[in-house]
């Protein structure tokens, strides 16, 4: 009242009537507008909206997963690509009717046209972006996980930000025909991989098939009925690239799975090619060589491999699908040969480096791939890359890793003329099909999260607190807590899929381990009258043998009931043979060991009689 009062004296009573007039007139202009049907742009025919969702003033709107506030940032969402020819508009994605509102702030009409986009596939809004795709690999040829478990890992890979996944089906894929004989006896039903692959698309994730068709073939290979296609007998890993046989078997499998992935969508398709050791060997090799004379190098051979595969993928796929390959052959072959070879179009290297400090790239070796093709991928690891037994993760070991790319793309990506396409974060299981488990998911789902976040936040790196409490808000963890501390958890609670298993292996396990070992090598009677000399050579004292095997009964106690908790978290996740498998690499040995110890504890407290000294020593196992 007082400011009317004021601009009447001021103003006087005509300027106060025009501005009643203009005031009235910008409120009937907001009635009408509020009360104007919302349309969708597309089609222009009403929007027919969920009965859970209310058209309420000021309402927001959380997606799945009962994301909290604070988790879903509009700028660190996943930048969702373009979609394929062939491809399907999705159905909007279902609402979560108890979720917090909040959609980043957009009001209920932008939500709407969001919701009713066709899902885009192989190119995204992240165009510009330092990585403009990021990809997390789900290596399978180890601890592959159920279907459950698989689909609420995609579904935690979307909200972290990622654009794809790349999934390496390898003998899980239930192949037909004649390589039947070669799939995993856990492998997915057909079901189940449509199941998977369509959880992903509707999260509008890219999928990227990755198949292996020069090395990494002994889950084929290491059979006898396909030993003859084998480069050298004694090694199952690389194919005889001569061989139309071997090579028609490498695109059985191709046809099989792109059959499949087909439908989905396949902007990119991964053809391995990485760690051939040796090639080039076989009889029909070295005829092809011979034949071509001065010209006919290994090299040649194995990049007119490379070049018919491509060509046999984009012939079932289309030509705008892009060609993927590792990098670590390619970049020791001659630039002259790969130019002779014609591929530089045809294929695009993937530059995997798992090490903290990008050792086994120098700028040298970026401008020789740069000199022969005009685009490279950048990959990183988030498991499975520390070393080929490695059980518990170390979250910093990957996590430098994953900072040291972003400044070997800073420095490196003006060489090639369309730059660094995006980063594949791997996560491997084992190193090859022959090798043991590495870190198994639940262990690398915590660093997974924290290596897409360290990839969104690129090229900036300097808030490295803040990209860690990120990723700790994405795993539902309490606090702003994200340890990296060795390998100490990340944080006492988390909700994420299976950081029950996390906390039970890389908490209970560990610390049950190291504390039975330290007990065990401070226990006096147990170091001097239930050592290996007494167990073998029957000469100890029945006066300790009652404390001793009390003693490592109870260690063994702690040990069971640390494993029976760890086969509690496991067994919903994956097969029982991974769970059995993992349990033999890690807990198991150290309970078979104390139940020898046990069980010999017992036999020599029945004896009454001794041997004289000397005798002879035993040098064998126990």
């Amino acid at each position: 009242m007082v400011w009317l009062l004021r601009q009447f004296r001021r103003r006087g009573i005509s300027a106060m009537c025009k501005m009643f007039g203009v005031a009235l007139v910008i409120i009937t202009l907001l009635q009408i507008t509020s009360s104007a049907p919302q349309r969708d742009e597309l089609n222009k025919k009403p929007l027919q909206f969920s009965d859970s969702v209310k058209r309420k003033e000021n309402q927001r709107i959380l997606p799945e997963n009962n994301q909290k506030e604070e988790d879903f940032d509009d700028a660190r969402q996943p930048q969702q690509p373009l979609q394929p020819q062939e491809q399907q508009p999705r159905k909007p994605p279902a609402v979560n009717q108890n979720a917090p509102n909040d959609f980043g702030g957009q009001n209920l009409g932008a939500l709407e046209d969001i919701l009713h986009k066709k899902v885009p596939t192989g190119e995204n809004n992240r165009k510009g972006q330092f990585y403009e795709q990021i990809f997390v690999h789900f290596d399978l040829k180890g601890a592959p996980p159920k279907v459950p478990y698989f689909l609420q890992l995609l579904e935690l890979v979307q909200k972290a930000g990622a654009t794809g996944v790349m999934i390496e089906w390898e003998d899980m894929f239930p192949y037909t025909g004649r390589l039947q004989t070669a799939v995993n006896t856990d492998a997915y039903s057909m079901d189940d991989v449509h199941a998977i692959l369509s959880k992903a698309h509707s999260l509008g994730l890219i999928i990227v098939p990755l198949v292996q068709t020069f090395a990494h073939l002994e889950w084929i290979l290491k059979l006898e009925e396909f030993r003859k296609y084998r480069t050298v007998d004694e090694f199952p890993q690389v194919l005889c690239l001569a061989d139309k046989e071997g090579v028609d078997l490498v695109k059985d499998t191709l046809d099989q799975v792109i059959a499949v992935h087909k439908q989905y969508g396949i902007p990119y398709f991964h053809i391995g090619c990485d760690e051939a050791f040796l090639f080039g060997a076989c009889k029909e090799d070295l005829e092809w060589m011979k034949q071509k004379g001065p010209d006919g190098s290994k090299e040649l051979l194995a990049l007119l491999h490379m070049k018919d595969i491509a060509n046999y993928v984009k012939g079932k796929v289309g030509q705008e699908t892009t060609v993927l390959v590792w990098h670590d052959m390619l970049k020791n072959f001659p630039p002259q040969i790969i130019q002779k070879a014609e591929v530089k179009d045809l294929i695009e290297p993937v530059v995997w480096d798992y090490s903290e400090g990008i050792v086994t790239m120098n700028e040298w070796s970026f401008q020789t791939l740069a000199d022969s093709f005009p685009a490279v991928w950048a990959s990183s690891a988030y498991k499975g890359a520390n070393f080929p037994s490695a059980k518990y993760i170390d979250i910093r070991h990957y996590e430098m890793n994953n900072r040291a790319w972003i400044e070997i793309v800073k420095s490196n990506k003006q060489r090639f003329k369309r730059g660094f396409k995006g980063i594949i974060i791997t996560g491997w299981q084992r190193y090859d099909h022959m090798a043991g488990l590495c870190e198994i998911l639940p262990m690398g789902t915590p660093s997974m999260i924290l290596q897409i976040e360290t990839a969104l936040s690129a090229p900036n790196k300097e808030d490295q607190a803040g990209i860690r409490r990120r990723a700790g808000h994405k795993l539902n963890c309490t606090g702003d807590n994200y340890y990296v501390a060795g390998l100490e958890p990340i944080n006492t609670q988390c909700n994420f899929t299976g950081f029950g298993a996390y906390y039970a292996f890389q908490n209970g396990v560990r610390k049950a381990i190291t504390y039975m070992e330290s007990e065990m090598d401070k226990h006096h009677p147990t170091i001097g009258w239930l050592n290996d000399y007494a167990r073998k050579h029957d000469m100890t004292q029945n006066w300790y043998l009652r404390d001793i095997t009390q003693f490592v009964q109870m260690q063994l106690g702690q040990l069971q009931q640390a494993e029976r908790q760890l086969r509690n978290q496991l067994n919903p996740l994956f097969f029982e043979n991974t769970v059995e498998e993992f349990v033999f690499e890690t807990i198991g040995p150290h309970i078979d060991k104390l139940t020898k110890m046990v069980a010999d504890a017992e036999r020599l407290r029945k004896l009454r009689v001794w041997p004289k000294r000397h005798f002879p020593i035993k040098k064998d196992e126990l």
